[in-house]
């Protein structure tokens, strides 16, 4: 009961001694404050664009594969002779989907740039998909209203469309565009269903492109065909690409890798010219993870050098105090304090200042990306993890800050100590 009391009276003593200094002890927890909620604020942003990462990427499919037509740089075959084909072919896609084990499905997108009108007073600049009913499974397409294309509207070259939700309040308004008409080059097409918005690398358009006009592959070929006229230079050039995007869905993520790199070997044979990209969801997402997890490493190694930076001004503070303080200690000896009383005081007074800086920056790390997810739309998580861990580092910061001081103290002569003013 003595040593409780006696151990009540060390700790009482160490805070009485921070609280007579109040603002030198409130501007040395600063630095512990700032550190803190810094690791926190910043290990949120990290964590939180990794999962956006990983979401986008995910969104592609990680069971697919996916293969694009790139035109190619020697293009000066295009200037003389007015014509350039390049790219995938039907009959790339049917050998890849033959050839490759483990191809559940293969799916063709022929993408172009088209005007799209609907009555009102302006024309929208859309991308054209001419697809399959297949690119509703492998695009995991949400249908917000209606359906997808279908086998029947693909052997009736049916004059269907499917517009994202996107295009279908800018060309509608807020009704619903379900049997009314859109007007493509010219030619009507009735809106059959409304989806979700489609990530721009799984369908060749842009990345941040959102208005989509998807319609069967059949009726494309006997409405508008495959070539494109591209204004280049002032003159005009055709371009013919039979399939901008090809995806492969295979039966798991083993059968991707493999099937990967059998795609890659099958195109280098056959193509005179890389005019093809191939992207692997599954790879890009372990690689986004990889490097997310640097970053994120990277971002704590700087917060936590503003925890080092409170942890050296928390020493020089204790280092201080000892100098002020020799009388007093020398006093305490005298009276029967042992040095392990004098260590305990000032590491008392080191980890009072750190645990309240502790917490009051975790207070404020809970703030900063409540107010950046709020303000800026930024995505940010916090885990368990997130705040317990620049928590315990800024105790163990303080620990070992005030553990020299404390010693210094410790070993002070009583005499000399007595004999100080």
């Amino acid at each position: 009961m003595k040593a409780i009391y006696k151990v009540t009276d060390i700790v009482r003593l160490g805070v009485f001694s921070l609280l007579v200094h109040k603002v030198r002890s409130m501007l040395t927890a600063l630095g512990i404050i700032f550190g803190v909620w810094s690791v926190i604020a910043m290990l949120a942003i990290s964590q939180g664009a990794s999962y956006e990462s990983q979401i986008s990427l995910r969104r592609l499919g990680s069971d697919n594969i996916i293969i694009g037509s790139v035109k190619p740089p020697e293009d000066a075959m295009a200037a003389e002779s007015g014509a350039l084909h390049y790219g995938l072919t039907h009959q790339d896609v049917a050998r890849m989907r033959d050839n490759i084990p483990g191809v559940l499905r293969a799916v063709v997108i022929h993408s172009t740039p088209k005007l799209a009108y609907a009555g009102g007073a302006n024309q929208h600049q859309v991308t054209v998909l001419a697809t399959e009913p297949g690119f509703a499974g492998v695009a995991r397409a949400r249908m917000k209203e209606g359906r997808f294309i279908n086998s029947l509207d693909m052997l009736r070259r049916a004059s269907v469309c499917v517009v994202t939700d996107s295009l279908a309040d800018k060309v509608f308004g807020h009704g619903s565009p379900m049997g009314k008409t859109v007007r493509l080059s010219g030619m009507a097409f009735v809106v059959i269903g409304v989806l979700d918005r489609l990530p721009g690398k799984l369908t060749g358009g842009p990345a941040d492109a959102g208005d989509y006009v998807l319609i069967p592959h059949t009726t494309e070929q006997m409405r508008f065909g495959d070539m494109t006229v591209v204004q280049s230079q002032g003159s005009e050039v055709f371009e013919r690409v039979e399939v901008s995007t090809a995806i492969l869905q295979m039966v798991d993520e083993q059968a991707v890798v493999n099937g990967a790199a059998i795609a890659r070997g099958m195109l280098e044979r056959s193509r005179r010219q890389v005019d093809y990209q191939i992207t692997v969801p599954l790879e890009e997402i372990e690689q986004r993870k990889r490097q997310m997890e640097i970053w994120s490493y990277v971002l704590m190694a700087i917060a936590l050098v503003s925890l080092v930076v409170g942890g050296i001004g928390i020493m020089n503070i204790m280092l201080a105090g000892v100098t002020e303080r020799t009388r007093e200690i020398g006093i305490r000896r005298a009276l029967g304090a042992k040095r392990r009383d004098i260590v305990v005081q000032f590491l008392v007074e080191a980890m009072t200042l750190t645990t309240a800086g502790g917490l009051a920056g975790i207070l404020v790390g809970l703030v900063v990306p409540w107010a950046v997810e709020n303000t800026l739309k930024f995505k940010t998580i916090v885990t368990t993890q997130t705040l317990v861990l620049p928590f315990v580092v800024a105790v163990a910061v303080g620990l070992i800050s005030g553990l020299y001081p404390a010693m210094r103290a410790a070993r002070l002569d009583p005499i000399h100590a007595l004999r100080h003013e």
